[in-house]
């Protein structure tokens, strides 16, 4: 019976129950983007998505976004794409932790045949914490009769292994020391992922001078002779090419990863790594936050990520972007406070002109609708919220967020900003777009 009822879907004149059918019967691809904080993992996630939706006819891709950080702001970033969604049954975040831990783990399996039973996709992409370890994810995802492996993605910031690592050439003299130690710092993680790895992407290639990216494609040569290494700018990896990608040789890694758990066995993991959540109401103030980052952030804050907003453009949501020394503050959406100022202020403006009110103008009921919600949430500063994890080595990461907590606001100065004070901001002003594809996409950040 199973197989007449097979014949008739295979003969079936619908294109489309042919393909849920091959879905139904045939593993889905999966491609792991895996790599040190503050690579490009969710840059190139994006633009892999919006190729995706481009493609006719679109692909049905399904993500996966693992955070370390319990906001999720990587999961935010992607689903901001509007390709993906909880809603659609085709996006979910495993925050807290990294997917390589005996707790997330199964989770993230969960998670993919959770997809393949409802949206049924046709490629799974992973994107993981940026302190994930390669081989248990590899392990899982080989066996599971369901799924099949494909790429390994490591995206490493060539950027980084210049500043910290000499190009590359000091992390196998320092993984030796810490294997000789039983310890596991940033150096073996950084290692692993590239030994593990499928393709190997240099990304943030225009700071580096030519003669620095040849030299650093030579030191993760010798980490994995058998991964090309290909350099990456702006997340520009045209989708067909990891479509492409064979099945994942398990056989070559299995003797490196046998090795790996030998040595977990004897020395249990004891990264330095933490992750610290500032979370407040309160807006930094422009010139104590811009001090901060110029003057005083650690070279062990690796990455810090989240959403903020400051007294002199107290409508946006600004999304903070730090990896290793870059800084980016980009332009994410409205605050629902900053549109019910601004529509006030809209009403209340008699040089308005009569055109200009009208386009602006919400109805006196939706008017009233968005004071309730904000309301709610703080009479003083509705929706707006600091929320920004940071991501490094204990001692300086704690360090810095306390002097993150005194860039915030004080009594003083959020009276201030209330009576339309003005504050000193030596952010730029200007506000440009940043990626070639976000633009054609309609889906560009804008920075400020």
């Amino acid at each position: 019976m199973a197989r007449n009822n097979s014949r008739s879907l295979s003969r079936s004149g619908d294109p489309r129950k042919r393909a849920q059918h091959r879905r139904q019967n045939q593993p889905v691809a999966v491609t792991v983007l895996n790599g040190f904080l503050g690579a490009g993992k969710t840059t190139l996630l994006q633009s892999l998505l919006v190729q995706a939706w481009q493609r006719t006819p679109h692909l049905r891709p399904a993500v996966i976004v693992n955070d370390m950080s319990s906001l999720d702001v990587d999961g935010l970033v992607v689903e901001d794409t509007e390709v993906v969604s909880h809603e659609m049954g085709n996006f979910a975040s495993i925050k807290g932790g990294s997917v390589h831990s005996a707790e997330l783990l199964p989770k993230l399996i969960a998670t993919a045949e959770q997809m393949l039973d409802g949206y049924q996709p046709e490629h799974i992409f992973i994107e993981t914490s940026g302190s994930t370890r390669p081989w248990p994810l590899v392990k899982a995802l080989t066996r599971h009769p369901r799924l099949q492996l494909r790429g390994f993605l490591s995206l490493v910031d060539a950027a980084m292994l210049r500043d910290d690592f000499a190009c590359g050439g000091l992390i196998a003299d320092q993984v030796a020391r810490q294997l000789g130690a039983g310890t596991l710092g940033v150096e073996s993680l950084i290692a692993e992922q590239v030994m593990f790895a499928s393709e190997v992407y240099l990304t943030k290639l225009d700071k580096l001078e030519p003669e620095q990216v040849t030299r650093t494609a030579a030191a993760l040569h010798r980490l994995n002779p058998y991964a090309g290494i290909t350099g990456l700018r702006f997340g520009n990896l045209r989708l067909d090419a990891v479509l492409a990608q064979p099945r994942y040789p398990r056989d070559r890694v299995a003797q490196l990863g046998h090795e790996t758990e030998q040595r977990d066995a004897e020395h249990p993991e004891t990264g330095r790594l933490v992750s610290l959540v500032l979370d407040d109401a309160r807006p930094f103030h422009p010139r104590r936050l811009w001090e901060a980052y110029t003057t005083a952030l650690p070279q062990t804050l690796y990455r810090s990520k989240g959403m903020t907003w400051i007294p002199t453009r107290d409508d946006k949501v600004l999304l903070w972007n730090q990896a290793a020394g870059g800084v980016n503050l980009e332009f994410f959406g409205y605050w629902k406070s900053g549109v019910l100022d601004r529509e006030q202020r809209a009403v209340a403006d008699a040089q308005t002109s009569s055109r200009e009110a009208e386009r602006r103008r919400l109805l006196p009921r939706e008017i009233e609708q968005l004071q309730r919600e904000v309301d709610e949430i703080d009479p003083v500063f509705g929706d707006r919220r600091t929320s920004i994890t940071l991501l490094g080595e204990d001692s300086d990461t704690r360090a810095f967020l306390a002097r993150l907590e005194q860039c915030l606001c004080t009594p003083e100065e959020v009276m201030a900003w209330r009576s339309g004070e003005e504050f000193d901001d030596p952010w730029p002003q200007q506000t440009v777009t940043v990626d070639q594809f976000a633009r054609t996409a309609g889906l560009g950040r804008r920075r400020i």
